[in-house]
């Protein structure tokens, strides 16, 4: 009988998969507000080399591969590219919110997070202000023990990230929306 119980009981935990889950240990969060503080002050600063570097190593290897790139040249083309949408794009207020963080795990049990991100900016075309304010939710996602910030509201960001992190691909993840203010 008493081996029939413990052939149960492991059979159950074997077979339990999902059912284990697990919500993001407290040390686990602490990280990820860190990385968000982290994140914000490059942001602020305009150090889009330290904010391209929040990126996981994977999405930059597979953008830098699909691009013929290396992750070293991907990243100056990104921080030109941003370069030249600061010609025409003032960034007026930028908010990320790790305390409004909604917590969720994957099938295996990973956790993740997703941060309320809204960004107001002034955008001049041809001598004509336009403000609007961009909403989204930025992933955090745990790849081993560190946390990575990705934008995930276009089409495009989500295609990579599914194609890069397969466990994401029936992960129902929320667009973002923009508004003209004026």
């Amino acid at each position: 009988m008493f081996r029939t119980l413990l052939a149960l009981l492991l059979a159950a935990f074997l077979s339990a998969g999902p059912g284990w889950a697990r919500p993001p240990r407290d040390d686990e969060k602490q990280s990820l507000l860190a990385k968000v503080e982290e994140f914000k002050s490059a942001f602020g600063a305009n150090d889009m080399g330290h904010v391209f570097g929040m990126m996981p190593p994977r999405v930059l290897d597979y953008v830098a591969t699909a691009s013929g790139a290396s992750v070293g040249e991907l990243q100056k083309q990104m921080q030109a590219a941003w370069a030249d949408v600061l010609k025409t794009v003032t960034v007026e207020s930028f908010t990320m919110d790790a305390d409004g963080a909604q917590y969720r795990e994957l099938e295996d049990g990973t956790p993740f997070a997703l941060l309320p991100t809204e960004t107001t900016m002034s955008i001049d075309k041809d001598g004509h202000k336009q403000r609007v304010v961009a909403r989204s939710q930025t992933l955090a996602l745990l790849d081993g023990s560190q946390w990575y910030l990705v934008r995930i509201d276009e089409p495009k960001q989500l295609t990579v990230i599914r194609k890069v992190y397969p466990e994401f691909e029936n992960v129902e993840l929320p667009k973002g929306t923009m508004e003209a203010l004026n």
